[in-house]
This record gives C-alpha cells, sequence and structure tokens, in this order.
C-alpha cells in the first residue's frame, strides 16, 4: 500500500517525501491529520514552522503520537 501525501488546500501532491521540502504536517493531539505545501502556507503558518524548528526537538511515543520538546532541555 503506498500513502501519497497531498496538500490539504490544493491537493497538490509531494512527489519526493524524502527530499528536503518546506511541505508542514498539521497535527491533532500528536497525530498526524493534514499536511500544507509551502504555497498554500500563510505566512503566519510558515513563521510558526521555522520557530518550532529552530526551537524544539520532536519525538514519537511508542503508540505513534509526535511531541517536541525544548532543544537544550536534555530529555
Amino acid at each position: 500500500m503506498s500513502t501519497t501525501i497531498r496538500c490539504d488546500r490544493c491537493k497538490r501532491r509531494l512527489r519526493n517525501p524524502a527530499a528536503p521540502n518546506a511541505w508542514n504536517a498539521t497535527f491533532k493531539a500528536g497525530r498526524i491529520v493534514g499536511y500544507l505545501c509551502p504555497d498554500c502556507q500563510t505566512p503566519a503558518e510558515n513563521a510558526e514552522a521555522e520557530i518550532n524548528e529552530a526551537t524544539l526537538v520532536y519525538g514519537q511515543t511508542a503508540g505513534g503520537r509526535y511531541f517536541g520538546v525544548p532543544k537544550g532541555t536534555g530529555r
């Protein structure tokens, strides 16, 4: 089974998920519920993603939920 990632707003397909890209995942209760391509992100959404990437370390629980903790906290 193949999972195709598409933008929730314009339905554009992410062609190479392994390559660096500016797509954002959207989360609800630690689960990925969608994706946004760079063209559909608002400036506020893009800024939030950049700030999160610069200040958080991401992980995943054994149950598959994602979480972020501040960088440099030793967690």
